[in-house]
């Protein structure tokens, strides 16, 4: 019996490099460029979220100075605040002879 001999042919193992170290590169690329995208993306998720924090806290701020606004509004207008200071600048209630009539067909600045 005859042994056969197995001649292995090892092609160009420096291309062969050549071609692996090019798609490990790629992927790496890839993959770094991947990283990179996601980091981004969960960055501005993570400033996205502070700005809309502060917003509501700004919004809670506002609506809290309008209810305080509203509420210095109605005091100030209330009618015994208007009748007091009235009362201390001398204001009086008007009179019979005070009173001034205007017809009502009559317009001011119209000519007769």
């Amino acid at each position: 019996m005859a042994l056969a001999k197995t001649i292995r042919v090892r092609g160009n193992s420096t291309l062969e490099r050549v071609v692996f170290s090019t798609r490990f590169l790629v992927v790496i690329i890839l993959v770094m460029v991947l990283a990179i995208a996601y980091i981004t993306i969960k960055v501005e998720a993570i400033r996205m979220g502070y700005e809309i924090s502060a917003s509501k806290r700004e919004e809670e701020k506002s609506l809290k100075e309008n209810l305080l606004l509203t509420a210095e509004l109605m005091r100030l207008k209330s009618p015994q605040r208007v009748e007091g200071l009235a009362h201390e600048l001398g204001f009086k209630f008007p009179t019979q002879e005070d009173l001034i009539y205007i017809e009502e067909s009559t317009l001011i600045g119209e000519s007769k």
